[in-house]
Parts: C-alpha cells; sequence; structure tokens
C-alpha cells in the first residue's frame, strides 16, 4: 500500500517508541484506556485500534484482557513501530497490526469489533464524515465506539496551512 499523506505521523511515532517510551509510559496508556473505556467493557472483547500509531492502546487493551486486538494505521512507519513496541511491552501477545486506511474500499475486511477506538485521528483523514461512517459500521451490537476528534479553535487556519506547506 502506497502511503498518501501528507504529513507521516509515523515517523513521530517511530521516534518516540525507540527514545522515549518506557515500562511506564506504556503502564500509564494502560490506565489511561482503562479508565476511559472500562475494564469490563474490554476484558474478552474485540477492540479495533484505528490510526493506531505507536500501537501502545493496542497493546493495553489486549493486556487489559481484550481477547482480538487489531491496530491499524495508514502509515507503514506507524506499523513499524507498533510491531517494535509488541516486540518490547507484550512479545507473547497476539495483537494484528496492519497497514489500513479507514477510507479503502475494503475497510469492512477485520469484521466488526466489541470496541472500536480512534483517539485524535479521523479527523486527520482528508474526508472526516466518510471516516467516522465508515469507522461506526464497524462496531458490534451493544459495542463502543470510542473517538476523539479535534475542535476547531482560533489556531485551526494555521494548523491548515502548516499542514498545506509541508506536504
Amino acid at each position: 500500500m502506497k502511503n498518501n499523506v501528507k504529513y507521516d505521523f509515523g515517523v513521530n511515532w517511530k521516534n518516540f517508541s525507540l527514545n522515549s517510551l518506557n515500562d511506564k509510559g506504556f503502564k500509564e496508556a494502560e490506565i489511561s484506556l482503562k479508565n476511559l473505556v472500562g475494564e469490563k467493557n474490554l476484558k474478552k472483547k474485540s477492540f479495533l485500534d484505528i490510526g493506531c500509531g505507536s500501537g501502545i492502546f493496542s497493546l493495553a487493551a489486549k493486556k487489559i484482557g481484550a481477547k482480538k486486538v487489531f491496530g491499524f494505521d495508514i502509515s507503514q512507519n506507524s506499523i513499524e513501530a507498533a510491531h517494535f513496541n509488541k516486540e518490547k511491552f507484550a512479545k507473547n501477545d497476539y495483537v494484528n497490526f496492519f497497514q489500513q486506511s479507514i477510507l479503502d474500499i475494503n475497510y469492512k475486511k477485520f469484521g466488526l469489533f466489541d470496541v472500536v477506538y480512534s483517539w485524535g485521528v479521523l479527523h486527520h483523514t482528508g474526508n472526516m464524515y466518510k471516516a467516522l461512517d465508515n469507522s461506526s459500521e464497524l462496531v458490534n451490537v451493544n459495542g463502543l465506539y470510542v473517538i476523539a476528534i479535534y475542535n476547531k479553535n482560533w489556531s485551526s487556519p494555521i494548523w491548515k496551512l502548516i499542514k498545506y506547506f509541508i506536504g
């Protein structure tokens, strides 16, 4: 898959994973996910991490007790960071990472999930409303859809220009 992004966040995730992420940071991610989603909503449930970045929330979901965990990201660098972190923090855990976009025609290929999680990602796709529609279709009946998207604020036009000129 060609990496069709103007700014590759995966480069940052690789750098973070190689140089900054440690056991304490991983444990903080695990606690954060447990507090946000609830341990009972993760144990023995399926978990999909859209735009998984470094993969730490996918790995945390598995550590908390999720039975089936998939993470995908458009960036190959992110997938490499996720695999690096899997080796470092969850070597023996079965967690799947794939290069994929939520906007791809085959976004449903992994099936439905009890928890669909996408934190700070969908607004970066170039088609946020389609990304929201597609990702919401991956939630099982009675499942959880856990997302964060950025609000527009006074600095939004500045960041839009920065993103335009970087790419």
